[in-house]
């Protein structure tokens, strides 16, 4: 049940406009909590800082929507439209943003704990910085998207398509990354010890410097992949294909200490 203010709720109704011109006179947060507006169309609203705490939005279009430093916790967006959103800073915990399209999102900073986007749209969303422990990501699309310094341990990107995503620096501990599609991605100095990778896609990324200690890494496919100063300590290698990988510096006439196979689980 709704328990957001009856005369902000008809404020929002009588037009974007009518709402965004009150909202430049007025300073005030406002507080839309458990508001219901599945399907609107909100396009470019203004909704910074408002308290949208398990609010209905499913299905409603909020196109390049202004929502930075808001509050959704427990909100539901699946299927929403979200291109171009601003979600910088928003508290997203536990939000539901299943099917939603967040192409070319700004989510910087935000924080998404627990939050669902099984098989979301988030081609080359901005998500630098942000904190996404324990999500759902279950088949997302990342194509072309930054993650640099995201906080993804223990999330679940089984399926996921990273392609050409940056995830340098990112924190993807004991995170399930298992048949996704990381090829071309920037895993520089990524940390993805105890991650599972097992049957991934990691054709011609950059993984330099990058944490694989104790990874399930079987049946990865590291074709032309980068895996210079990469640390393998007790990785499970077994099925993994190499195929015209970089694994040391051509001025080291032997293996890295990082890559010793008396190290490796091979099965």
């Amino acid at each position: 049940m709704s328990t957001a203010n009856p005369a902000l709720t008809l404020l929002l109704q009588a037009g974007i406009d009518t709402w965004n011109e009150w909202r430049q006179q007025d300073g005030t947060a406002p507080d839309l909590e458990g508001i219901a507006l599945m399907g609107q169309c909100l396009r470019r609203v203004d909704l910074h800082r408002a308290n949208l705490s398990s609010a209905n939005l499913s299905e409603a279009d909020l196109q390049g929507a202004d929502l930075r430093d808001s509050i959704l916790v427990g909100a539901n967006l699946e299927k929403a439209k979200l291109q171009g959103t601003n979600f910088q800073d928003a508290f997203l915990n536990e939000a539901n943003f299943n099917a939603a399209n967040l192409t070319q999102a700004n989510l910087q900073g935000a924080v998404l704990i627990e939050a669902t986007l099984r098989q979301a749209t988030l081609r080359n969303a901005d998500l630098e910085g942000a904190i996404a422990r324990l999500c759902d990501l279950i088949q997302a699309i990342f194509t072309g998207a930054n993650l640099t310094k995201v906080d993804l341990s223990e999330a679940t990107l089984i399926g996921a398509t990273l392609i050409e995503t940056n995830l340098s620096y990112a924190n993807l501990r004991n995170a399930s990354l298992s048949l996704a599609d990381l090829s071309r991605a920037n895993l520089y100095q990524a940390d993805l010890s105890g991650a599972d990778l097992s049957g991934a896609n990691l054709v011609a990324a950059d993984l330099r410097h990058a944490n694989l200690t104790g990874c399930n890494l079987s049946s990865c496919v590291f074709e032309e992949a980068d895996l210079r100063d990469a640390i393998l300590t007790a990785a499970k290698l077994d099925g993994v294909n190499f195929q015209g990988a970089i694994l040391f510096a051509s001025d080291e006439p032997l293996p890295s200490p990082n890559l010793l196979l008396c190290d490796f689980d091979l099965g």
